[in-house]
């Protein structure tokens, strides 16, 4: 199913929560709201499940205005940051317990627990207790209450924030395959940006209660609008940028001689070129007939598959390089030459 919020506002005594927010979500999409806390997407989602009510806007699913309707009657589901299962209960209880307030049958109703069960690979554990399981499968378990009364929407509150890193990895490629198996429309809750990524077909990223931007995990990587977004969502060195005399379809990175081209061209003064990461490599030499910025180490962190290489630029700019285990790492306060690999850079102009 599809929502929409039409400029949503949330006020708590003084405090601005959520600042006139509108958001379309298309049936079966995956969303993330993403961002630091004290932004708003917790309470954005409260507000789309009926748990808090809104100051100012209108809440539509399907068209249809939800805004004041009672959280029991939106077909909404919840899943929530603890999980919130039932100690006392057994699994199958647990998981068919939302069955149970709507009158089902136990017949029934553990009938189609069991299905659930199965479909998360659970089918030996439904007659333990929350106790008994893992974090991953209690995860699983609450995933799969969530889901048994067929909810238009599955609403995720840091869904994997309690797991740890290896199984949170694991868990969420887990949670994006049950997603496209049900093609229920899911909102999902967090402030990490890797998880975002690896399971958003959108993210709306959020800053001090507004949509900073909406788009795809590789738009909003690749051409971010502000650089609150270019931060936070991956690493950057936000150059400033001068227009070349030399050639008038390029661009130059402020005090060096490398030229660059651009989809954007800057309409202020302090517009920046975004440089991420993975747009240098560290030469074995200097060049003197290519162009290369020069930068001093300042620290290096071994990584196992690689090492990560913090360097600051002569315009004090730091980034962190990573490079393979086989290069043969500088020393600290050693100066190093860095060749640009990337020709063409979005352009931010803030």
């Amino acid at each position: 199913m599809s929502i929409k919020l039409q400029k949503i506002t949330k006020i708590f005594g003084k405090t601005l929560a959520v600042n006139d927010v509108s958001l379309e979500i298309e049936n079966g999409e995956f969303l993330t709201l993403l961002g630091p806390s004290g932004c708003g997407k917790t309470t954005i989602l409260r507000i789309i499940a009926g748990l808090e009510n809104v100051t100012s806007g209108v809440v539509q699913l399907e068209g249809v205005d939800i805004t004041n309707l009672n959280p029991t009657k939106r077909d909404i589901s919840i899943m929530f940051q603890d999980y919130a299962l039932f100690p006392h209960m057994s699994i199958i209880e647990n998981v068919s317990y939302g069955l149970r307030m709507r009158g089902i049958g136990k017949t029934e109703r553990e009938k189609q627990a069991a299905k659930w069960l199965e479909t998360m690979q659970l089918s030996n554990t439904q007659n333990r207790f929350p106790s008994e399981l893992s974090g991953g499968q209690r995860q699983r378990v609450a995933l799969a209450r969530a889901l048994i009364t067929n909810p238009k929407i599955l609403l995720l509150d840091e869904p994997l924030s309690a797991l740890d890193a290896n199984l949170r990895i694991r868990l969420r490629e887990e949670l994006r395959k049950i997603h496209r198996l049900i093609g229920t429309t899911f909102i999902c809750v967090t402030h990490d940006q890797e998880e975002a990524m690896a399971l958003s077909d959108r993210i709306a990223i959020l800053k001090d209660g507004q949509i900073e931007q909406i788009g795809t995990p590789n738009e909003l990587y690749d051409k971010p609008t502000s650089e609150f977004v270019a931060n936070f969502f991956g690493k950057c060195a936000l150059w400033p940028i001068n227009k070349s005399k030399k050639e008038t379809e390029k661009l130059l990175l402020e005090h060096t001689n490398l030229h660059f081209k651009t989809t954007i061209m800057p309409d202020s003064k302090t517009a920046r070129a975004v440089i991420r990461p993975e747009f240098l490599e560290i030469a074995e030499q200097q060049i003197t007939s290519k162009n290369q910025l020069k930068a001093k180490v300042l620290d290096i962190l071994t990584k196992g598959t690689s090492n990560l290489i913090t360097v600051e630029f002569e315009n004090g700019l730091l980034l962190d390089i990573d490079v393979p285990r086989k290069y043969v790492l500088p020393d600290l306060s050693e100066h190093v030459y860095i060749n640009l690999t990337q020709n063409e850079l979005h352009i931010i102009n803030d």
